[in-house]
């Protein structure tokens, strides 16, 4: 039996959450077209026939300025300790910019495996992969180079294969059946901004965070659910709610309607919206929401 912990690194919206769903088949990060939409450290399980793989999807790495941007650069960071290997992820084209050098600062003391993994193969010309290659090798000496496409899964195969090759013998992590140690809250909560990233088109997206405040299921077998949506500031809370409450709506509805299909029961989800001032820039409110500044 081999098992092990890999972390999936990489630039905002490189694909490391559409590479996580695939290797689970099941949505448990969430994926908006939006950079930075994750902002926790999400596992998922693989197991596989003599081996269980545990892979940790991170938050996007940035040149981080306020409270909420550094503590997801420090999910990331801190996602290598105790990790037997990790992705770097790139997508095709991708540009060197300063993220990369100081990123790979932090991959070069190291001593377990790192494995270049460039996605989005299914879009591009075969010599802007070669490129693309060609120069993160230039910056890196990895172990292994895998070219695939999260979203199709082409040679997605190949690299679990190859991971399973590299990881050390030892138990599983988790029991069978067990995909993720998301609670199921914050599933909620990540789904609720998932909705909020995909029907509002400005950038207040940024600016909302969502808790989920009490879960609970009625006698007539309806699984209530109350969750509030925080914004940094009180013009947002109108945007939020809009005209005659219609995008609160649609927000609820989506979640709903998703909740649903998943749990396979009735749901009924009660939103609220509410200003915490400024949240982004603030410790003290990240933790306040369920962010935990270390």
């Amino acid at each position: 039996m081999k098992s092990g912990i890999v972390t999936i690194l990489g630039r905002p919206n490189v694909g490391k959450s559409t590479l996580l769903n695939y290797l689970v088949q099941r949505k448990i990060s969430i994926v908006t077209p939006k950079p930075q939409t994750t902002r926790f450290r999400i596992l998922g399980v693989k197991n596989l026939k003599d081996a269980q793989i545990v892979f940790a999807d991170t938050p996007g790495f940035h040149l981080a300025k306020s409270a909420l941007n550094k503590y997801m650069v420090n999910v990331a960071l801190k996602s290598l300790d105790g990790a037997d290997l990790v992705y770097l992820m790139v997508e095709v084209n991708d540009y060197i910019g300063e993220e990369y050098p100081e990123l790979l600062k932090h991959l070069k003391g190291l001593t377990i495996p790192v494995f270049l993994v460039i996605n989005k193969i299914d879009m591009y010309k075969e010599e802007d992969i070669l490129k693309t290659e060609e120069i993160f090798r230039s910056l890196y000496d990895f172990k292994e180079v895998f070219k695939i496409s999260a979203l199709t899964g082409k040679n997605v195969d190949s690299l679990i294969e190859k991971t399973v090759e590299y990881l050390p013998e030892g138990p599983a992590y988790f029991g069978e059946g067990e995909i993720t140690d998301l609670p199921f809250n914050l599933q909620v909560a990540e789904l609720i901004r998932e909705k909020l990233y995909l029907l509002l088109k400005q950038e207040l997206p940024y600016e909302t965070a969502v808790t989920v405040e009490e879960i609970k299921e009625r006698e007539n077998g309806v699984l209530y659910i109350n969750a509030i949506i925080h914004v940094a500031k009180e013009t947002q809370k109108g945007i939020v709610i809009g005209a005659n409450g219609s995008m609160i709506k649609k927000i609820g509805t989506a979640t709903r309607l998703e909740l649903q299909e998943i749990l396979k029961k009735p749901v009924y989800l009660d939103l609220q919206v509410r200003v915490e001032e400024d949240w982004p820039k603030l410790e003290g409110k990240l933790k306040k929401l369920g962010y935990i500044i270390e």
